[in-house]
């Protein structure tokens, strides 16, 4: 990038210098001999080329650059799934085409039970490839369709849209639930995790992206205290 910035800002100078002075000389009258107005043109527009071409990496560059930025903003780190900010972007547009075709869409919020307890006798490093691997059980057992971040913490969002009916949620509730009973095997360690889950579901013409979001949170912590 640096290389391509600095050949961008030595070509604006050149290339304006060669174009002032080839247009001096035609202003002028200033005779050049053949060969050295062959040259003079011939540095001017190899100039002007190179004004071009770097123009065209640095755009292509700084392109580049905003699309992996307005994805890092939506990816979260540690699992590779989206983040919050994808969680809600995914349920407004969900809800949006839910306004269209009147199909319903569900929200599972998942929350890892004992999670603490996990860092605490493992440390973080083993909680942080709990977490990934947690949420790749998630992404493989739901709809491509569906999408399923990482909304903070110890907490799992899955956006389903386009439901056929609103026990359609139910059911997907019920596979993350199963892919749960497995063990977890982190390094030298076989980790039994739980969680606890809340479902809601909605529609684009009366349900907003946070009142599902605040009802399928509030029914997991309603679920998490019965344990």
């Amino acid at each position: 990038m640096t290389a391509r910035r600095t050949l961008f800002f030595s070509a604006i100078p050149l290339s304006l210098m060669l174009l002032c002075f080839y247009i001096w000389t035609l202003s002028t009258g200033v005779a050049l001999s053949g060969i050295g107005r062959t040259g003079a043109i011939s540095v001017t527009v190899g100039a002007v080329a190179l004004l071009f071409l770097s123009s065209i990496a640095a755009l292509w560059d700084g392109g580049r650059q905003e699309a992996e930025l307005a994805q890092a903003v939506r990816k979260d780190p540690l699992t590779g799934l989206g983040n919050r900010v994808q969680a809600e972007s995914r349920l407004n547009l969900a809800l949006e085409q839910s306004r269209i075709n009147g199909r319903a869409v569900g929200v599972v919020f998942c929350d890892v039970n004992d999670f603490k307890v996990v860092n605490d006798v493992y440390g973080h490093t083993v909680g942080d490839r709990l977490l990934a691997a947690i949420g790749a059980r998630f992404a493989d057992s739901v709809r491509p369709s569906d999408t399923v971040a990482r909304y903070g913490g110890d907490e799992f969002v899955v956006v389903c849209p386009d439901l056929r009916n609103a026990n359609d949620v139910g059911l997907v509730a019920e596979r993350l639930k199963m892919t749960m009973d497995r063990p977890f095997v982190i390094g030298s360690h076989s980790i039994i995790a739980k969680t606890s889950i809340g479902i809601t579901v909605g529609y684009g013409t009366r349900n907003s992206a946070e009142e599902l979001l605040s009802r399928a949170d509030a029914e997991m912590y309603r679920n998490k205290l019965q344990l």
